[in-house]
C-alpha cells in the first residue's frame, strides 16, 4: 500500500530495534534515536512498540532525520517524570 505522494518502487525495510528511553519530564517530549541500517529521510516509516508503554507515555512521531537513524518522538502526558523501560519496537520503512 502506498500513501498519497509516495512513488514506490524502493525496497521495504523492516525489523525490530531495542529502545530504552531516558527519564522524560512531566508534560515533555524527547526524541530517541536508534541506528537502522539502510533507512533514509526519504522513507515513510511506521513503528510500533511490542509491549505496553508506561501509562502517560505516547509515541507521537516516527521518522528518519538522517541516513541510518530512526527517530521516535515520545511524549510524557502525565504529571510526573517517567523513566520508560527498554522495549522492542517493530518498524517498516517504505521509499
Amino acid at each position: 500500500m502506498l500513501l498519497d505522494g509516495d512513488s514506490g518502487g524502493g525496497a521495504v525495510l523492516e525489523g525490530t530495534v531495542d529502545v530504552n528511553p531516558p527519564s522524560i519530564a512531566k508534560a515533555s517530549t524527547l526524541n530517541i534515536d536508534v541506528g537502522v541500517a539502510g533507512i533514509t529521510p526519504g522513507h515513510t516509516v511506521f513503528a510500533q512498540c511490542q509491549s505496553d508503554l508506561e501509562t502517560g507515555l505516547s509515541c507521537i512521531a516516527v521518522y528518519s532525520p538522517a541516513n541510518g537513524i530512526l527517530r521516535l518522538r515520545i511524549s510524557n502526558w502525565s504529571s510526573s517524570a517517567i523513566d520508560g523501560a527498554q522495549r522492542t519496537w517493530a518498524y517498516q520503512a517504505y521509499s
